[in-house]
C-alpha cells in the first residue's frame, strides 16, 4: 500500500490574502488536513485556511500541543501529535498539517516531521510568509537599511536576550505578548526602548499596532511581535 506524505503547510501570519497558491493547491490535494488545537479549543490556522479554502470535503484533525516550559511535557505532546499522524499516513493519506506563517520558523511542523520519518514516512514543507515580514509591512519599516548589517530573529523567551539587543542591525522580538512588562524593561536598559515598534495579531481581526512603546500593554497577545530599529 502507498504510504501517505506530510506536508508542512504555512500559511501566514493571519490575513488569508497572504496565504500562498501554492499552500492552497497543497491543501486542496491533501484528504486530510491537521491543525494545532490551543487549550481552549480554537484552531487559528484552521480559521484563516477556511476563508480560502473550501474544506468541506476533508477529514478535519485537530492536534493538541503542550505550551508548557517543561521540555518534557512538550515532547510528550509532539510525540503523541506524531503517533496520529503516522497513523493516517499508514492508510495512505496524504496529510496537511497547518502551520501559522512559515513552517521552518519556530514551527510545530518540524517539531513534529522529524518523528514522523524517524517511522519511514516523507515529509515535505510548504513555504508560508513569515510573521515578522507582515509585521515589518505593516509597520512601512526597511528591517535590512544596510547591506552591512545583520537581521536578529529571537524568541520573546531566548536565553541571553540581553546581548542579542546589544547586537548590532535590526532585531525582531517574536511571540513576545506574555512578557511585553519585563521586556519593557530589558528594551529601556539597553538603550532601545525609544527604536522600538510592535504589531499584535498581524493581519487578524483586533490586530494592535503601537508605535510608541509607552502605548503597549504589560501584558498582550502570544502573537505579538516587536521591530527594534538600529
Amino acid at each position: 500500500m502507498r504510504k501517505g506524505i506530510l506536508y508542512g503547510v504555512g500559511v501566514g501570519p493571519g490575513d488569508p490574502e497572504l496565504i500562498t497558491f501554492k499552500a492552497v493547491r497543497t491543501i486542496q490535494s491533501c484528504p486530510v488536513v491537521a491543525a494545532p488545537m490551543t487549550s481552549g479549543g480554537g484552531t487559528l490556522a484552521l480559521d484563516i485556511v477556511r476563508q480560502a479554502v473550501d474544506l468541506a470535503d476533508k477529514r478535519i484533525v485537530r492536534l493538541s500541543f503542550s505550551m508548557s516550559r517543561d521540555a518534557a511535557e512538550r515532547d510528550r505532546g509532539y510525540e503523541r501529535a506524531a503517533a496520529e499522524l503516522c497513523e493516517l499516513l499508514g492508510s495512505g493519506s496524504d496529510v496537511a498539517l497547518l502551520n501559522l506563517g512559515d513552517p521552518s520558523i519556530y514551527a510545530t511542523f518540524q517539531r513534529v516531521a522529524g518523528l514522523v520519518r524517524a517511522a519511514g514516512f516523507e515529509t515535505h514543507a510548504v513555504p508560508g510568509v513569515p510573521s515578522f515580514c507582515a509585521v515589518a509591512a505593516r509597520l512601512d519599516a526597511d528591517l535590512t537599511p544596510s547591506e552591512r548589517e545583520p537581521l536578529h530573529i529571537v524568541p520573546a523567551r531566548a536565553a541571553g536576550l540581553s546581548d542579542a539587543l546589544a547586537m548590532p542591525g535590526t532585531k525582531v522580538v517574536m511571540k513576545a505578548g506574555a512578557h511585553l512588562g519585563e521586556l519593557k524593561r530589558d528594551l529601556a536598559e539597553a538603550g532601545v526602548y525609544e527604536r522600538v515598534s510592535l504589531v499584535a495579531d498581524c493581519g487578524m481581526p483586533g490586530e494592535l499596532v503601537v508605535r510608541n512603546l509607552d502605548e503597549a500593554p504589560d501584558k498582550g497577545s502570544y502573537f505579538t511581535t516587536l521591530v527594534i530599529r538600529p
